[in-house]
């Protein structure tokens, strides 16, 4: 999971057994931080989702479909990815 800013939330809950079981590391950043590093982070990130370290759980639904989508309650932990 990934948080730039507070749009996502607050807070976030997280189980104990997944951090005993799945190897998470978990990281902290806060304002202040310098372009340089802000930049390297997100190197990293990148870096990451290409080799497939970092992957994120999506569903693709096209734009046509957005009705329905905004509607769904069925994604538990899933993203929408709304695609013209």
């Amino acid at each position: 999971m990934i948080q730039i800013g507070e749009s996502a939330g607050a807070e976030l809950a997280l189980a104990a057994s997944s951090l005993r079981t799945s190897g998470v590391e978990i990281y902290g950043a806060a304002k202040g931080l310098a372009p340089q590093t802000m930049d390297e982070v997100y190197q990293q990130i990148v870096t990451w989702t290409r080799s497939g370290e970092l992957t994120f759980d999506v569903e693709k639904v096209p734009l046509s479909d957005i009705e329905t989508a905004w509607q769904r309650t069925d994604l538990k932990g899933r993203r929408l990815i709304v695609m013209p």
